[in-house]
């Protein structure tokens, strides 16, 4: 995966807009107005250990043959959910409606910009809020994932499968295959492609962890051009493909106005 920290700014004003509805609902300290709307899953947070989900160890504790790509726990609001969440009662209607309609909004129009419409993840994350370990080698495909974190304070972890020859993660000896992508304060940008399971050198097994208010927004795409002008897009120029990895040095940060 690599991160872009530069978005430019027709980007971030739809970016802005969403994170200032999602924030205004308050979720962190009153889960909204509505008392039965709470974050969904959560074992390990429940088990007062969120943290684990995003560990090694809980990787290597996972079956990685009959994984199916999901992620097996998570701890937050997958917006996506919204119309599950009414039809169960677990959302009234006077929050649900709204938020759909926020949801539909952010598909009209940022989906339009990108000139993709298939947002998959629409994810606000408490403090403490995870995603374990998966692959979605179910769905292989480009991704572009933008993530919105206040001051920083959380991480996207992957395993790096170059030279890898099997579908269970390349850790390695001394945990090297292991990246850690620290959360830029503001606005940032993760992309690349998810493989399928027998993609050996493809598959991505990753998680997210944060300590403050997150946000993460998931798109899929299957056609690699139509990925790469999305991508070129968001950067506001031209870019060198393949894109370089991930390098710790220049981590910067991306407040948007």
């Amino acid at each position: 995966m690599t991160p872009i920290y530069q978005i430019q700014s027709e980007i971030l004003t739809y970016l802005d807009e969403w994170k200032d509805f999602i924030w205004g609902l308050d979720l962190v300290n009153t889960f909204g107005r509505d008392k039965k709307f709470k974050a969904r899953g959560g074992k390990f947070f429940k088990e007062d250990r969120a943290e684990y989900a995003s560990s090694v160890e809980c990787l290597k504790s996972i079956n990685h043959d009959i994984h199916d790509g999901y992620p097996p726990d998570s701890y937050g609001y997958d917006f996506n959910q919204i119309p599950t969440w009414m039809k169960a009662g677990s959302l009234s209607e006077d929050i649900g409606k709204p938020l759909a309609a926020k949801s539909q909004w952010l598909d009209d129009n940022l989906g339009a910009y990108l000139g993709y419409r298939f947002c998959a993840l629409k994810m606000f994350y408490p403090p403490q809020g995870y995603i374990s370990w998966h692959t979605n080698w179910n769905v292989p495909s480009y991704n572009i994932l933008f993530t919105y974190n206040p001051t920083g304070d959380g991480y996207w972890r992957h395993i790096n499968p170059t030279g890898s020859n099997s579908h269970r993660p390349n850790i390695g000896e001394n945990e090297e295959g292991v990246i850690t992508i620290p959360d830029a304060p503001g606005w940032s940008c993760k992309v690349g492609y998810y493989g399928k399971k027998e993609e050996h050198e493809k598959i991505v097994w990753h998680t997210a962890y944060t300590n403050e208010p997150r946000i993460t927004l998931g798109y899929v795409i299957f056609d690699r051009n139509v990925w790469q002008d999305a991508v070129e897009e968001i950067a506001g120029t031209k870019l060198m493909w393949p894109l370089v990895e991930y390098d710790p040095t220049l981590v910067k940060t991306s407040f948007s106005s």
